[in-house]
């Protein structure tokens, strides 16, 4: 059985570790003695940011959007059947690196 995992023995007790273990006694408490009703029950409440507001309606209008922009493959398509696509390789590699910083 291993009794030591980064530094910590379990067959010691650290001052610092006492004072956390004691803090975690200390939370049990509260919260059993507030599921007994010794304590009055808070209510929880959420507020939105105007950010939110903004996220929903980019989603909103990215959902109506199309996935896929059917005519730009179609062109794509085409150019390359015909001959005439030009792949750049070097802009590949470059956008998959500006990919991988974000």
């Amino acid at each position: 059985m291993v009794s030591d995992i980064k530094g910590y023995n379990t067959r010691e007790t650290s001052a610092s570790r006492q004072g956390q273990a004691s803090g975690v006694r200390a939370d049990r408490q509260v919260e059993s003695g507030s599921a007994s009703g010794t304590q009055p029950a808070r209510d929880d409440t959420v507020a939105l940011s105007g950010l939110s507001e903004v996220i929903k309606t980019a989603a909103a209008k990215l959902a109506a959007e199309p996935a896929v922009d059917d005519t730009r493959v179609r062109n794509i398509k085409d150019a390359l059947a015909r001959g005439e696509y030009q792949i750049d390789p070097e802009r590949i590699a470059r956008k998959l690196i500006d990919s991988d910083n974000l």
